[in-house]
């Protein structure tokens, strides 16, 4: 025998074994695919979230770049010459001051406040400042080059911007808002940050991520190795309805010549007796009603669903639950199959038990209807 015709004969046995445990493979098999699709829901969330967590820090990143470029951009417009004598402070003073018009302000250092600023260099920080004083910003571009820099590196992500003026002299302060209002709520804010040293600008940015399930990152071994079972247990799942679908059809397309016709789910037709294979009564033409016994009943139950409905004297055995070391078991074959024949009564049925051979030389009986 070839390795092929081995395989294959290895495969179609393994099948039929198979489909004889449907049920119970089912079972086995809907529970672990339970509990994988549990498993792979809470990695990809899991992962989701930590990605969510990444694309946050990415995007206060990319706000302090854009905002560096921006504030540089809008005060090179001023074409304003800008020095800084000395550079930036070697020590940090307990406070800051600045002197305007309205006269000299002084503020105390926060460390609280020096930990959200989103500019670390006070040269900038103090151009950002003045961009304010003269009324000369355009604050709406720090947004557009935020979102650019959103679009090209964290698909799906939008962001918004509202920034709180509250510089010496105005009383009343001002404050801006840039890009989609709907977003300025807490559960989208990013943080709330300081564009100058003295703490006059203070500016709460806010950014929509997608969901979870779309920030997951798919490739993660976990997340693979998952999806993978998912799809084996599917593909079992198909493959044994498929199997078990056409084995249905097949008994309901039966050859025409086949006296056991399917009534219903529990009932069939033999010849002129109606068989209720769970209330386990034979019905018969005049509509006298008989309850099987339970040797009888087992034995008739199997010719039905037999093949060419022949039972071998092993199946027989097989059926009925008799040791094969019982030295009466021919003696008992023998009896049961008279009680069946005297149960079907042949006269109001027309179906008779025969003993005879399969194509297999299998020694054994036969179900027939009488012609």
């Amino acid at each position: 025998m070839s390795l092929k015709i081995f395989v294959y004969l290895l495969l179609e046995k393994y099948l039929v074994c198979i489909m004889k445990r449907y049920r119970k493979i089912s079972y086995v098999l809907g529970g672990i695919l339970f509990l994988v699709v549990g498993m792979l829901a809470f990695q990809v969330y899991e992962s989701g979230m930590e990605e969510r967590r990444i694309c946050k820090q990415k995007a206060e990143v990319s706000l302090k770049s854009a905002t560096e470029l921006w504030a540089n951009r809008e005060f090179d417009k001023l074409g304003i010459p800008y020095s800084v004598e000395g550079g930036e402070p070697k020590k940090e003073s307990k406070q800051r001051r600045i002197v305007l018009a309205e006269g000299e302000t002084v503020v105390a250092v926060d460390s609280i406040k020096e930990g959200k600023r989103l500019i670390a260099s006070h040269s900038l920080s103090a151009k950002i400042r003045f961009l304010f004083l003269v009324d000369k910003v355009v604050f709406n571009v720090l947004n557009e080059l935020w979102q650019e820099d959103l679009n090209d590196s964290h698909t799906y992500c939008s962001g918004a911007l509202m920034l709180q003026s509250e510089l010496p002299g105005d009383r009343k302060g001002k404050k801006f808002m840039v890009g989609d209002s709907t977003l300025m709520a807490d559960k989208f804010k990013l943080g709330t940050y300081y564009l100058d040293d003295m703490y006059f600008l203070e500016l709460a940015a806010y950014l929509s991520l997608p969901s979870p399930w779309l920030c997951a990152d798919w490739g993660k071994t976990g997340i693979v190795s998952c999806s993978i079972v998912v799809v084996f247990c599917l593909c079992i799942f198909v493959l044994l309805f498929w199997n078990n679908r056409k084995k249905d059809n097949d008994d309901e397309a039966a050859d025409p010549d086949d006296f056991v016709i399917r009534i219903s789910e529990n009932k069939y037709q033999i010849g002129g007796v109606l068989f209720d294979e769970e209330a386990c009564t034979l019905t018969f033409g005049d509509q006298s009603v008989v309850r099987c016994s339970m040797q009888p009943y087992k034995l008739l139950s199997a010719f039905v669903h037999a093949k060419s409905h022949f039972l071998s004297n092993n199946r027989i055995v097989e059926v009925c639950g008799w040791s094969l070391e019982n030295i009466n078991i021919n003696q008992n074959r023998r009896v049961t199959v008279s009680l069946l024949r005297k149960l079907l009564d042949t006269e109001k049925s027309h179906v008779k038990i025969e003993s005879g051979q399969n194509e297999q030389k299998e020694q054994g009986f036969y179900m027939l209807i009488e012609k």
